[in-house]
């Protein structure tokens, strides 16, 4: 095991030995990392997934890696923990770990890490911007989300389990089994559906036209978004709980009576 710094001193191909801080390209069980030190771009050698590193960290590169063409490929028995200064594209494959992210940055306008994988354990991120299966035709399997800060978009073609959000703003096109949120945003777009949504505070703002089975609501949920037809099949309000809806295009199917008054606001639509 050893730790390799990429430096780009010969080019921008991964495959290059020269590009390495140890003269060699990362091995089975080697910590690869991406330093503030070094921005050469990588473009190239960016199929890298018949060898199984331990550990892939960014810390403050500036650099871009790999491209929506053509995404850097690894896999890994560790973990990633990102936090990069420009666009990067990385496909774990089905290495079933924890990606953590601090920070990301993009001139593009879309999410600075894109990110794709089919059996990413936890996805934890507390800054930056993190696109989940983004673009058309990718596929990704997240078992929990937990954010605390910054944003993640997730595309039509994620599957997820859970979300924990504690601050920050996730944004949906995909269905998610079970979301909790404390603070911060949710935003149900596309077809997205949710199985049970804790409305705790925050705010969710619900313009799918996926149904949610229950909504626990203490916090604050507008539909009012959307003239898309949907169903809130079970409404479970609470003290302080918030929603603003159109009857015509939001079916309540049933609503359990609140222990203490909520706010409920009707809209007519656009």
């Amino acid at each position: 095991m050893a730790d390799v710094i990429w430096t780009g001193a010969t080019d921008g191909d991964y495959s290059t030995a020269t590009n390495w801080s140890t003269g060699s390209v990362p091995t089975s069980g080697d910590n690869v990392f991406f330093t503030s030190d070094y921005n050469v771009s990588v473009t190239s050698g960016l199929n890298q997934s018949a060898t199984t590193i331990a550990n892939f960290t960014v810390q403050g590169y500036t650099g871009k890696i790999g491209s929506k063409a053509g995404y850097l490929q690894i896999s890994l028995n560790g973990a990633v923990n990102f936090n990069g200064l420009d666009q990067v594209y990385l496909d774990i494959g089905s290495s079933n770990i924890d990606v953590s992210i601090s920070g990301s940055g993009s001139t593009t306008g879309t999410p600075g890490l894109m990110l794709i994988g089919t059996d990413i354990d936890n996805l934890n991120v507390i800054g930056g911007s993190v696109g989940v299966a983004f673009n058309p035709g990718e596929v990704a399997t997240i078992n929990a989300i937990k954010l605390l800060g910054g944003s993640i978009e997730i595309g039509d073609g994620c599957t997820l389990t859970s979300a924990n959000i504690q601050g920050g703003s996730l944004t949906t096109d995909s269905t998610i089994t079970t979301v909790t949120i404390y603070t911060g945003s949710c935003i149900l777009e596309g077809s997205a559906a949710v199985t049970t949504l804790n409305s705790n505070g925050g705010r969710v703002n619900y313009n799918s036209s996926g149904s949610i089975t229950t909504l626990n609501l203490s916090g604050t949920v507008d539909c009012s978004g959307s003239l898309l037809a949907r169903t809130i099949a079970t409404l479970a309000p609470a003290a302080g709980g918030v929603i603003t809806y159109d009857p015509s295009v939001v079916t309540i199917t049933t609503k359990s009576a609140p222990t203490l008054p909520i706010q409920e606001t009707y809209t007519d639509g656009f």
